[in-house]
């Protein structure tokens, strides 16, 4: 027996199918995305918690729950990890379990925090862009300019980083970006918001949070929730390649974001704070 699986290796599996085409059935094989769930355990001062269990793509887990535990406002900051890794459940299910030691700053008032979470489900209960406010999150100032042609260029861009999508082209992806198109890591998970949570745990884990100007793309819609973590993570561009809910523009324009959607074959609409845009050569508004 050898150590666990690489994350590639977790995230796909090969399953026996009928193919039909032309008229013709045929056996053959097939790479599938993997869904399993996660189990997020926290200790803070003693006290161990059941926080949350997330279906989820097993790749980037460590991100996944750092993410999680900073998007959702259990902590602040990533020097609010004390430690955080695989725990061996001793049930057959290693790698399914990650456990986060928190400092006494975290916010544990874990009675009403206590999570349930499959792949499609986003807000987890919250659905004001009051309580983005509540929290503490500030509006995001940024006076970069972005070139149209950057925006036009990220998906592609991004699905150069999407390997699992290649192999079993049934998974979301989020990318982050710098504002002149270079890619700073891809993240992927059959749920959507959880790409984006392994987006925030890598910034988190690497000190990037709040640090530059960034750019987030999207495979999926941009709902209430993508537009949400972006918030969290200081983000003032986010771009998706499908529709915006009308919560999701809400929440860009009181948070100072730029929510870019559509953006496809050449084209995209800009929902709020257009200002942001390059357009063509020009350093203009439209």
């Amino acid at each position: 027996m050898g150590g666990m699986r690489s994350d590639f290796e977790r995230a796909g599996i090969r399953r026996e199918i009928i193919s039909f085409s032309k008229g013709i059935p045929e056996r053959r094989k097939d790479w599938v995305t993997v869904e399993e769930p996660l189990q997020i355990v926290v200790e803070c001062e003693g006290r161990r918690t059941d926080l949350a269990v997330i279906m989820r793509t097993p790749a980037m887990d460590i991100e996944l729950a750092a993410g999680f535990l900073y998007t959702e406002g259990i902590i602040s900051s990533g020097e609010e990890i004390l430690s955080i890794g695989y725990e061996h459940s001793g049930e057959g299910k290693d790698g399914n379990m990650v456990l986060a030691s928190l400092a006494g700053s975290a916010r544990m008032d874990l009675q009403e925090r206590r999570f349930n979470v499959n792949s499609s489900c986003g807000i987890c209960g919250k659905s004001s862009i009051n309580e983005l406010y509540l929290r503490g999150n500030k509006i995001v100032h940024s006076e970069s300019l972005i070139r149209s042609s950057v925006i036009e260029g990220l998906p592609e861009k991004m699905r150069s980083g999407q390997n699992v999508f290649s192999r079993t082209g049934g998974i979301h992806a989020a990318g982050l970006f710098q504002h002149d198109g270079s890619l700073v890591v891809v993240r992927e998970d059959i749920g959507r918001h959880n790409a984006v949570d392994k987006i925030a745990g890598h910034m988190l884990l690497n000190g990037i949070i709040g640090k530059e100007d960034l750019i987030l793309q999207v495979s999926g819609r941009a709902g209430f929730e993508i537009v949400q973590k972006a918030v969290c993570m200081g983000i003032p561009v986010v771009s998706s390649i499908s529709a915006p809910s009308s919560l999701a523009i809400e929440t860009a324009e009181a948070f100072g974001i730029t929510l870019i959607c559509f953006v496809r074959d050449g084209r995209f609409n800009v929902y709020s704070h257009g200002e942001r845009i390059a357009w063509g050569n020009h350093n203009g508004r439209a």
